[in-house]
């Protein structure tokens, strides 16, 4: 998950928003128990709250929020320097450092403490509704897919959303220090990988909405049990008021379970008989998209959205079930959605000797990868060439990490005709591979051997898959598959 501190976080969009008007003493009664003192006068206003000091501008507020690499404190001098009308730090005074005129402190006890405290203060004075998604999978792009769709109605700037990856207590934090009068609605994207986190969440982003994509192993590490990890996801339904929804994915054995402990009605969506809004007669446009028609009681309405692969038919569903929720007709959500361009992680690459390269190298769990090997087998026949992947661990499955690359290994081979496969886990994935009948199994220690190993091996009309954690590195290699040959 995000870790957004001093000196590194990259700036999200609406930082180039002014306008904040948070005073000294306003944010020294938000945050409460953890202030420790106030230096300055209470009548200072910051415009725009920031933690990185490159970005910082003169009338900024800079908290110093640190990570395992940066003690955020190291930057106060920069930042007073750079002109921040005030400073949120646990440590006070820096060394050698005066405040100039019009300058000021909050010193807490605890930075990360204050910031929580200060954001769900905020998010109270803008009372607009807004959607949390959780689940284990899928989480980032129905975040992008629900924005865009509510953007083609409110327009882009009156819709707030955490930007990249910040799921968790802090980047929502910061995300909804960004909250302006003008924003209409607002997209929180909820992680976790503690137990209670995704209610803490809640607490703090307040939504109205609560959509859950599906439970997965992922994160699985950091929890005793796959049922303790549930509970955990459970927390958003179970944080809605009475006249939010609940929005979950009937087609999750898991998250179905949670209709019960719903503090708001439940709106169920999926492909199976029997949900509020069901996807049938699903077609894969390949690299252009879907096609389904989405069906609500008698209304049938034929959907096409840029989301690609069979899989994000769900995530199509979600965004339509929270157009609905919003006070939308069917028609005119399909509509939206088939005019708006998503934002996704996979891209599709011209490879070497006229082959193609699916590049899904942003991260993975046992879902999406499997997702990942079905999109490979969809892939048009017509165009030729072998289906080949190349794979690597997935993270964060503490003691399933085995059995689910046994169980990866065996979906490739369905999937496809040659496997490179590097990484922790590789010989689970390999041994999965083969128990499933796949032949042409190639197991490498060094990533860029197995790279390399592929790049000798790609021909015209290939297509090859590249996907596993982000920690692993392949997106590193995936330059290595798509330079011209010498020669």
């Amino acid at each position: 998950m995000a870790q957004p501190h001093s000196g590194v976080a990259s700036p999200p969009p609406w930082l180039a928003d002014p306008g904040m008007g948070l005073r000294l003493g306003e944010a020294a009664a938000a945050c409460g128990p953890v202030l420790h003192a106030v230096v300055g006068a209470d009548d200072l206003v910051g415009e725009r709250i920031c933690n990185d000091t490159r970005i910082l501008e003169p009338g900024d507020v800079f908290i110093a929020l640190s990570s395992e690499k940066r003690d955020g404190h190291a930057f106060v001098p920069a930042a007073l320097a750079g002109g921040a009308r005030f400073v949120i730090v646990s440590q006070w005074p820096p060394a050698g450092v005066e405040l100039g005129p019009g300058q000021g402190a909050l010193v807490v006890r605890d930075v990360d403490a204050a910031l929580v405290r200060l954001a769900r203060w905020w998010r109270g004075r803008y009372p607009i509704p807004a959607v949390g998604i959780g689940g284990g999978v899928g989480k980032t792009t129905t975040k992008e897919t629900v924005a865009a769709l509510l953007a083609a109605r409110y327009g882009a700037a009156h819709i707030l959303k955490t930007p990249a990856n910040w799921n968790d207590l802090r980047g929502i934090s910061l995300a909804l220090l960004g909250l302006r009068g003008h924003h209409e609605r607002a997209v929180l994207e909820m992680g976790m990988d503690r137990p209670g986190e995704v209610a803490q969440l809640a607490e703090v982003g307040q939504p109205r909405w609560g959509i859950v994509t599906a439970v997965s192993a992922t994160h699985l590490e950091y929890f005793p049990t796959m049922s303790d990890l549930v509970d955990t996801e459970r927390g958003l339904v179970e944080s809605l008021p009475a006249d939010g929804l609940a929005i979950l994915n009937d087609s999750d054995r898991l998250v179905r379970g949670m209709i019960p402990h719903a503090t708001a009605p439940v709106f169920t969506y999926g492909t199976l008989p029997g949900v509020d809004l069901r996807a049938i007669r699903v077609s894969s446009r390949g690299t252009e998209g879907l096609r389904f028609i989405a069906r609500r009681g008698d209304e049938a309405v034929e959907v096409t959205t840029t989301l690609i692969g069979r899989h994000l038919v769900t995530t199509a569903l979600a965004a339509l079930s929270l157009a609905l929720a919003d006070g939308w007709s069917l028609a005119e959500a399909a509509a939206a959605l088939a005019r708006v361009q998503i934002p996704q992680r996979m891209r599709f690459v011209p490879g070497i000797s006229g082959s193609t390269i699916i590049d899904d190298t942003y991260n993975a769990s046992p879902e999406s990868m499997l997702a990942a090997l079905d999109l490979l087998a969809d892939w048009p026949r017509e165009q030729g060439g072998r289906r080949m992947a190349f794979l690597g661990t997935m993270r964060e499955l503490g003691t399933r990490s085995a059995r689910e690359h046994h169980r990866l290994g065996r979906r490739a081979a369905w999937r496809c005709s040659t496997l490179w496969v590097t990484g922790e886990e590789r010989d689970a994935i390999a041994d999965g591979a083969r128990a499933g009948g796949l032949a042409d199994v190639r197991a490498f220690a060094d990533p860029a051997a197995a790279a390399a190993d592929c790049a000798a091996a790609l021909q015209a009309r290939d297509v090859l898959l590249v996907k596993a954690s982000h920690a692993v590195g392949l997106d590193a290699l995936v330059p290595l598959l798509t330079a011209q040959k010498e020669g």
